[in-house]
């Protein structure tokens, strides 16, 4: 066990359950008087979810150890498992009782508090819980657990598969919109639970049957023994991270392959018992779709300049692409990319446009979503009020980012052969343009003319934002 996992057997820790989902009760006196669904997806077919956990020969990713520990002998972050939710089309139910956004409520707060630097003892506790269940207890999303995978239309053949890497300080449940919403329209989506100290809390199931919590992992705890000078903020973690990452990804593939072939594969028990595997060949697994966003896009980006695996298209989301520098590999399959106003004026799209957009070997789509912030991808603002939306800087609706992004999605990958479909969009934009643009606003050039990227505008006049209005879809060409 290595420095980031730990049993919980004491009276503040309690035995962890197996990272099961599960639906809410019928008769939840508290879930009812404070419950809340998320939006229904809008495809054509109805969602199942299930859980999938595969054991795998134990990999470790990084040098470092705890400072804490330092005659330790475990050392970087190990994989024991891969866990993800399968999200799917499934056979029509009589009645749908929605799954469970957060299955470990209190556990999950535990590791939010630990990602602020507050160690959750029974202080914290007393104030954080009522504030979280007030606010998330009892909340669904609209699937239904361990429901039988459908069978594809005949113009179909096979399910296409999807996998989706979330960003840090989420979870494999954190995304249930998007995931949803694809599974609506005809896709198998493996929604992964990234076992590398960037989730609030996960718990990993042994053969055995015990239960490991992998908490959330602070760069500032750790010290590399293999580096001279100790590294400054969270860059070195965050590489180690994403080979994990990667590794997770080609492990999943490679068992989904195996099941759609009708082989079978270990799993453990917080796999879904009542799911009818054997209709996992109804999958087409041979060119999976990547997709993430923030650290789990430039997850999605390193595995397919890995080429390792044959990637019918990559989809990214404001991909944390700083975690990637230098970047000096190629991109060799189709690419889109859609990303937030906040993002697109910020420095990680201006790395993308001068260190990666030029490596991408076949074609590329780029947009923006006007008003649209970095973290408006994932389920938190579908639950928050609209009025708390908007003091985080929020300038649209959260059901359209998320609309935007899945309609983007979709559209990109209904082309003749399985990408580079037609994308709707309100506005177009290009570089040169906007460096002119920009240029003419200025009025003059000088230090008191640079941007400050922390304000997003100048001194001497307002800056030129190359996005849409709130809401929008913009196209840019690179």
């Amino acid at each position: 066990m290595n420095g980031i996992q730990r049993p919980t057997t004491s009276a503040l820790h309690p035995t962890p359950e197996p990272p099961k989902l599960h639906s809410v009760p019928r008769h939840s006196p508290f879930g009812a008087l404070l419950s809340r669904t998320l939006p229904n997806y809008t495809g054509k077919y109805e969602v199942g979810v299930c859980d999938l956990e595969l054991p795998v020969p134990r990999q470790t990713f990084g040098t470092f150890k705890y400072k804490q520990m330092p005659d330790s002998d475990v050392a970087g972050i190990a994989m024991d498992t891969v866990l993800c939710s399968l999200f799917y089309p499934c056979e029509r139910q009589e009645k749908q009782r929605g799954v469970a956004w957060f299955p470990k409520l209190a556990q999950t707060i535990d590791g939010f508090l630990k990602m602020a630097k507050r160690t959750p003892n029974v202080w914290y506790r007393m104030a954080a819980y009522p504030v979280a269940a007030a606010a998330i207890h009892g909340t669904t999303f609209p699937a239904t657990k361990d429901a039988t995978l459908a069978n594809p239309p005949s113009e179909l053949g096979k399910w296409p598969l999807m996998l989706f890497s979330h960003g840090v300080g989420c979870s494999r449940l954190m995304y249930s919109a998007f995931c949803g919403e694809m599974a609506s329209r005809g896709f198998v989506v493996a929604s992964l639970e990234h076992r590398d100290g960037t989730s609030p809390s996960s718990t990993i199931a042994s053969e055995d049957g015990t239960m490991t919590i992998v908490d959330w992992l602070e760069w500032s705890d750790l010290y590399w023994p293999d580096l001279e000078e100790q590294p400054a903020d969270d860059t070195t973690l965050r590489h180690a991270q994403i080979q994990l990452r990667k590794a997770e990804l080609e492990t999943l593939i490679d068992a989904i392959q195996k099941l759609s072939q009708g082989e079978s594969v270990t799993r453990y028990s917080s796999s879904a018992d009542g799911f009818d595997w054997s209709r996992m060949k109804n999958v087409d697994a041979s060119k999976p779709i990547i997709a993430g966003h923030s650290l789990g896009g430039s997850a999605a980006l390193a595995s397919s300049s890995a080429g390792n695996i044959d990637y019918r298209a990559v989809i990214v989301f404001d991909p944390a692409v700083q975690r990637l520098e230098p970047w000096k590999s190629p991109l060799p399959h189709p690419l889109l990319m859609v990303n937030s106003e906040e993002f697109t004026v910020g420095r990680e799209y201006a790395i993308f446009s001068e260190q990666i957009a030029h490596t991408a070997t076949t074609e590329m789509q780029v947009y923006s979503i006007g008003g649209a912030t970095h973290p408006s991808f994932s389920d938190v603002f579908l639950i928050l009020p609209g009025a708390i939306n908007k003091m985080t800087g929020l300038k649209c609706s959260s059901s359209s980012v998320i609309n935007r992004a899945v309609k983007a999605t979709e559209q990109f990958l209904s082309g003749p052969k399985g990408h580079g479909g037609k994308v709707t969009y309100d506005e177009e934009f290009t570089d040169e343009e906007d460096r002119k643009l920009k240029m003419s606003l200025r009025g003059a050039t000088g230090k008191d003319k640079k941007r400050n990227e922390e304000e997003g505008e100048e001194k001497g006049g307002k800056l030129y934002r190359p996005v849409g209005r709130p809401g929008e879809l913009a196209w840019h060409r690179l």
